[in-house]
């Protein structure tokens, strides 16, 4: 049902206009990157803002860092990859449509254990939460919906939950 609107109502106040609908928008994907050795594998992907990267460790110990020429640059993430921790997942922000995001292991970036990750999309509106262009009504809906959550699509300001900030820049970003 991707891309529909899906309405639905109360049937017994209905009449007073307790309507609403849902917009179905593609779901996020998730992408696998698996460190074999001294290497992600595959190196490079391409991702959709709200989708998420799952790497996997297989053996050895390493990180998944952001940054480039061995730099972290404190943007997206700094995580261990390692036996307490073998898996990192990271969810690809609204914020980073239209960038490539390089990254490394700084245990190994020296032999050159890098990828990037290639975002989907132009420079979007993160106030556009469902994606359909307008900053509107149903924008406002699913961020009260997720308020005092993690949610990511509604995290607008990306600090980890939906609050006032938020609201905040919807309301600043309204189109109607």
């Amino acid at each position: 049902a991707a891309g529909t609107t899906i309405p639905y109502f109360c049937a017994p106040h209905c009449i007073f206009g307790m309507v609403a609908s849902i917009t179905v928008i593609n779901p996020p994907v998730e992408h696998v990157v698996t460190q074999t050795l001294f290497a992600f594998d595959p190196p490079n992907i391409t991702v959709a803002p709200g989708d998420t990267v799952r790497w996997i460790r297989t053996g050895g110990n390493h990180t998944v860092t952001s940054g480039s020429a061995c730099l972290a640059d404190g943007v997206y993430f700094d995580s261990l990859l390692n036996l307490a921790n073998p898996q990192v997942v990271w969810t690809v922000p609204q914020t980073a449509a239209g960038t490539t995001i390089p990254y490394y292991c700084t245990v190994h970036c020296l032999f050159d254990m890098i990828g990037s990750i290639a975002v989907s999309g132009g420079p979007a509106n993160p106030a556009d939460i469902n994606g359909d262009g307008p900053v509107d009504a149903q924008d406002l809906a699913l961020l009260l919906n997720a308020w005092g959550t993690a949610n990511a699509a509604a995290d607008v300001d990306d600090d980890g939950i939906v609050n006032a900030s938020d609201l905040a820049a919807v309301l600043g970003s309204w189109t109607g």
